[in-house]
């Protein structure tokens, strides 16, 4: 059974991420575990004194708030076997090295989801874990509704690499939803080069894909940023944006620091997912 990776630090934002990724588990029949790293500061060379008192205290109240937490989440998906666990150290090196170990399908983390930066927009732990990821990170905002997985954007630049993306969508999250891919492309752009390409992207992924729930749409925008993602998500009524990260893609575009001012107060309250490709 495939086990999905939830990092949590007990805050209300990796709660909501954690009853999120547990109603996926419920959904897709996975696995669950839930990762605490708490971190305990000390002076010197060895730890004495007062400073290993401070690191049994962190190790006990690490113990319960995982206690607790798995606890609730059990009550509320009794079908999903959710196990926690919370080790000493530094989240992104603990989550790094875990997920090099065990056979992950997802890691699901929590963000409050509004900023000017994409550091920010995600939170930074949580940003260089999408950077340093070999398998897909899903993202939910503190304030997502319900969970629902029924329809998906998946944004494309033509690129072989998306096609990857895709399989791997199809394997960590095997639930088929309704998958619109889009295309976006500005003034400069010839609107009858843009609908060719899209029609020759169209077949190439169906052939690949011959059962997949897809449609496909080029949408003409004033730039591409967040608020283009956005506009198109309100839109296609979509509850999960999907984004690839080759060396250089469309997650470049949207998050690059240059483009950091044109995103000013993006909010958004769907989940995305980023995945390697």
């Amino acid at each position: 059974m495939k086990t999905i990776l939830i990092p949590t630090d007990f805050s209300k934002n990796a709660f909501v991420a954690a009853e999120y990724g547990c109603a996926l588990a419920a959904a897709s029949g996975q696995r669950v575990l839930l990762l605490h790293v708490y971190i305990a500061l000390y002076s010197g060379y060895k730890e004495e004194g007062s400073s290993v008192k401070q690191i049994k205290w962190a190790e006990s109240e690490s113990a319960k708030e995982m206690e607790n937490i798995v606890k609730t989440l059990k009550k509320q998906f009794p079908d999903v076997t959710i196990e926690g666990e919370y080790v000493k150290g530094f989240m992104i090196d603990v989550v790094t090295q875990k997920l090099k170990d065990g056979p992950f399908s997802l890691v699901v983390m929590g963000t409050k989801g509004v900023s000017n930066v994409a550091e920010s927009i995600l939170g930074s732990t949580t940003y260089e874990v999408i950077k340093k990821s070999p398998i897909p990170v899903l993202v939910v905002p503190t304030d997502t509704p319900d969970f629902a997985f029924k329809n998906a954007g998946f944004f494309t630049d033509y690129n072989d690499s998306e096609l990857d993306a895709l399989l791997t969508f199809s394997r960590s999250i095997p639930l088929n939803p309704k998958l619109s891919v889009l295309h976006f492309y500005t003034d400069g752009e010839h609107r009858d080069a843009t609908e060719k390409s899209l029609s020759k992207w169209e077949r190439k992924v169906r052939a690949a894909f011959p059962d997949g729930n897809f449609t496909f749409k080029a949408v003409q925008v004033d730039k591409v940023d967040i608020n283009a993602v956005s506009a198109a998500a309100t839109d296609e009524q979509l509850d999960l944006l999907i984004f690839t990260r080759p060396h250089r893609t469309f997650f470049h575009t949207i998050f690059a620091p240059s483009l950091t001012k044109a995103v000013a107060g993006y909010s958004t309250a769907i989940p995305s997912l980023f995945i390697r490709a």
